[in-house]
C-alpha cells in the first residue's frame, strides 16, 4: 500500500487515557513489564483514519468500557491506560507503531489490534518480545489454527472459514441452483473468506460463475467489478469486504440496474449502521440481505430489555458520548473489553504475561451461568482449550428486515478451519 499515513511523533497519536493514575490498594506490586502498583498499560492499532476509518470507533468503545472499570475501582487495586495509535488500516504503519508501543511505551499487552494483514505483519515481532497479542480484531483463520506455532497471539470472535462455510451451506439449502457472483478483498481477508466459501460448497464450487477481486488501496470504488458480476448473470451477490467497499457495492449495484434474488455480506461489514447508509445513499438491493450475528445488535429493539443491553447503553451515554449507541461496532467493542477485563481479574494481582495468555488458552464464560458474557448473543459461549483455540464460534443467521438484522433460527456451530 502507498497512502501516507500519520507520522511516529507523539502528536499523531490518539492517546487515551482511561483514569488518572492513583495510589494503589490491597498491596498490589509490578510484577512484569506494563505493570506498576496502580496501573495496567495496553496498547492497541487501530484505522481512526483511511479506507477502513469506520473501525477506529471500537477502540473508543473499549475504552469507555475501560474507564467504567476503573470508576468502580479497577483490577485488584490497578486501573487500565489504554493507548490507542492510528495505523490508518496499512501495515506499513502498523509495524512501527506497534514497536513504538512495546519498546517507548513499554505496554504490558496489546488488546483488539484491527486488521488480518496488519495484525499478522508485527504477531512474530510480539512473540519474540513476548507480549501478548490479545483479541485481536480479525476473524482470520490462521490465529485459532496456527496457535501453536504462535503462542503469544489469539483471536475472539468467529473464524472468517467457519463464517463463509456457513454461507455457503444456506445457499446449498435454500437456492441449490444459484449463479453466485463473488466480490472480495484481495488480501488475506478476502480470500481466507473465499476459500471457506468454496470447502463449503464442496462440489458445487462451479455455481460461483465469477469471484472478482479489489484492490483495498485502489482510489476507485469496485465499479468495474460489479459490472463484470452483473454480466456473469450471478442471482446471489456475495460480498467479502470491508464497509466501505460494502456500501459501494450497494450502490453500484443499484445504480447499474444489478437486482440479484440474494445478497450475502459478511458480518464484519453487515452492521445496520452500515447497510443504512447505503440504504440513504440510494441503493435498493440492502432489503433481504443475509449475514451471521453473535452479540447483542444495539439497533435491534428486542434487546434493549436485556440486562447486557441496558448495561452497554448506561455505558455509551456517560464515557463515550460522541458514539453512535445503535452501532453494533461499539457494542462490539464493548464485548471484548469485558472479556479481557475478566482475565486480567482472573490473572489476580501478581500479573505477568506469560499468566495472562494461560488464562486466555482456557476460557469458560458460559450461558447462564455469572460469567456469562452479557453482551453476546443468548447461548453464545466463550470457550478455549488444549487444541481449539477459538474463543466465540456460534453465530445465527441473520436477515435485514425494515432496516434492522432479525435471527433466522436458532445458534449455529461455525468452528475451526476448512484448509
Amino acid at each position: 500500500m502507498t497512502r501516507t499515513g500519520p507520522r511516529l511523533a507523539a502528536a499523531a497519536a490518539f492517546v487515551v487515557f482511561t483514569a488518572a493514575c492513583g495510589s494503589s490498594s490491597g498491596g498490589t506490586v509490578a510484577t512484569d513489564v506494563g505493570i506498576t502498583s496502580n496501573q495496567i498499560l495496553l496498547g492497541n492499532t487501530i484505522a481512526q483514519t483511511g479506507p477502513a476509518a469506520s473501525y477506529g470507533t471500537i477502540a473508543n468503545a473499549e475504552n469507555a468500557y475501560f474507564t467504567y472499570i476503573n470508576n468502580k475501582g479497577g483490577i485488584n487495586g490497578r486501573k487500565i491506560k489504554f493507548v490507542i495509535l492510528d495505523d490508518a488500516y496499512n501495515p506499513a504503519q502498523t509495524v512501527p507503531l506497534t514497536k513504538q508501543l512495546v519498546e517507548q511505551n513499554q505496554v504490558f499487552a496489546m488488546f483488539s489490534g484491527l486488521g488480518t494483514q496488519a495484525q499478522v505483519s508485527v504477531r512474530d515481532y510480539l512473540a519474540s518480545k513476548k507480549v501478548p497479542q490479545l483479541f485481536v480484531a480479525t476473524g482470520a483463520t490462521t490465529w485459532g489454527l496456527d496457535f501453536g506455532s504462535h503462542n503469544y497471539s489469539l483471536s475472539w470472535q468467529p473464524p472468517y472459514q467457519g463464517e463463509s462455510h456457513i454461507y455457503a451451506k444456506d445457499i446449498l439449502a435454500n437456492h441449490k441452483d444459484a449463479k453466485i457472483g463473488v466480490l472480495y478483498q484481495n488480501d488475506d481477508y478476502g480470500q481466507d473468506y473465499l476459500r471457506g466459501f468454496k470447502a463449503g460448497l464442496r462440489s458445487h464450487q462451479s455455481q460461483i460463475v465469477t469471484a472478482q477481486p479489489y484492490d483495498l488501496s485502489a482510489t476507485t470504488p469496485p465499479a468495474v467489478q460489479m459490472a463484470r458480476i452483473k454480466a456473469s448473470g450471478a442471482d446471489t451477490l456475495v460480498l467479502f469486504a470491508t464497509p466501505t467497499p460494502t456500501i459501494q457495492a450497494y450502490v453500484i449495484g443499484t445504480k447499474l440496474g444489478y437486482h440479484p434474488a440474494h445478497v450475502i455480506t459478511n458480518s464484519v461489514s453487515a452492521t445496520d449502521a452500515f447497510l443504512t447508509i447505503a440504504e440513504k445513499s440510494g441503493s435498493d438491493i440492502v432489503e433481504g440481505t443475509i449475514t451471521v450475528g453473535y452479540t447483542l445488535d444495539p439497533a435491534n429493539p428486542k434487546y434493549n430489555s436485556l440486562p447486557g443491553m441496558k448495561l452497554y447503553r448506561t455505558i455509551m451515554a456517560k464515557y463515550d458520548k460522541a458514539g453512535n449507541a445503535n452501532d453494533g461496532l461499539n457494542l462490539y467493542g464493548v464485548a471484548k473489553a469485558w472479556n479481557v477485563v475478566q482475565l486480567l481479574q482472573k490473572s489476580g494481582k501478581n500479573l505477568t504475561r506469560a499468566g495472562l495468555m494461560a488464562a486466555a488458552r482456557r476460557m469458560a464464560y458460559t450461558p447462564g451461568k455469572k460469567n456469562a458474557n452479557p453482551f453476546l448473543l443468548p447461548g453464545v459461549s466463550i470457550f478455549t482449550h488444549a487444541n481449539f483455540q477459538y474463543p466465540v464460534s456460534q453465530v445465527v443467521i441473520e436477515q435485514y428486515q425494515n432496516h434492522t438484522f432479525q435471527p433466522q433460527g436458532s445458534l449455529i456451530a461455525g468452528r475451526g478451519a476448512l484448509r
